[in-house]
């Protein structure tokens, strides 16, 4: 009897064995069906101030799920990110604008992650609120007042008495939201004039303690992402598209950022204005631990978009940018 005990205990410590090491094989692959593979390495990331911020909690989460992973991450404008990928500093760029042909040509690859907007914003307590309110300002009317020597006074625009000059304040980067501005009015960023800034956050600074000034900033700095309200001291101008010197029900200012969402989601806010934010590498990525970053940005990843004050991308954007990866 002793030998037949033997042998059924020895059978029923193998079925054992079997079952923990089949459920560890699936335990494996579910993790590899989730995305969540084993990846190790340094990701050294520069670029768009836009996406900056989104990007930080993008990598604070990666690291908790690839905890082998280190993501270094500088906000530099898209410029200069660009300049950082091609000269071989990082590893992947943060890109506020659409690339050029040169880019291209240089072997730049990426994929669009999110979408955001630029607005042009005035102090809250501007003089003229008002007028500017009813009347806003048209595309010729930002030419004038972002490109010439001399912008003038707010009541060349306003139709209204009083000679307070128009305080312009531009961007010192090489920013993917002053590319955006420029060609809004068909000029080049290197045509905008006035006191240079680095930065959203400097730039709402400066308008938000000048009651004569206007500049400009992505919408996900104009809105607080908590509250959903406008930023600081600052409000977007309304932009009286079709020039007839007054806002209609189409062009009135927008107060929340979930209607600065819908807006650019729908169209009615002016395409020139509105761009996506992209990842962008020397050539298509090829290092493991890039590519699960990318791979979980265009994933779980986006549901952190929101919270940062970005537009998230539609499903087919999310699949032709999944199957780009590959």
């Amino acid at each position: 009897m002793a030998p037949s005990k033997f042998l059924i205990a020895l059978f029923c410590l193998l079925v054992l064995i079997s079952c923990k090491t089949k459920r560890s094989d699936d335990s494996g692959e579910n993790r590899e069906m989730a995305g969540q593979v084993s990846v190790n390495g340094n990701i050294s990331i520069s670029g768009a101030y836009a996406l900056s911020p989104l990007m930080k909690l993008w990598a604070e989460d990666f690291g908790k799920l690839h905890p082998d992973v280190t993501i270094e991450v500088k906000e530099t404008g898209t410029g200069r990110g660009i300049k950082d990928l091609l000269d071989k500093n990082c590893l992947l760029a943060m890109i506020s604008r659409p690339l050029t042909d040169s880019d291209r040509q240089a072997g730049i690859w990426a994929v669009p992650v999110a979408k955001d907007g630029v607005a042009v914003i005035i102090n809250r307590q501007n003089p003229y609120l008002h007028r500017i309110l009813q009347q806003g300002l048209s595309p010729d009317e930002l030419q004038k007042i972002f490109t010439y020597d001399t912008p003038g006074s707010w009541s060349d625009y306003l139709d209204t008495t009083g000679h307070d000059n128009i305080s312009v304040y531009s961007r010192a980067d090489e920013s993917g939201a002053a590319d955006l501005l420029a060609a809004f009015i068909y000029k080049h960023a290197a045509d905008l004039k006035g006191t240079r800034v680095n930065g959203d956050e400097a730039m709402i600074k400066s308008i938000g303690s000048n009651k004569l000034a206007i500049g400009f900033c992505n919408f996900s700095f104009a809105f607080d992402v908590y509250t959903g309200d406008q930023a600081g001291n600052i409000l977007p101008v309304p932009l009286d598209l079709d020039f007839n010197n007054k806002i209609d029900r189409r062009e009135r200012t927008i107060s929340k950022l979930k209607e600065a969402h819908r807006s650019v989601w729908l169209g009615l806010y002016p395409a020139g204005l509105c761009r996506e934010l992209t990842i962008g590498s020397s050539g298509k990525p090829a290092d493991p631990a890039v590519k699960e970053f990318i791979r979980y940005i265009l994933s779980e990843g986006q549901e952190n978009v929101e919270k940062m004050g970005l537009c998230k991308l539609n499903n087919v954007y999310l699949r032709y940018s999944l199957e780009s990866l590959k």
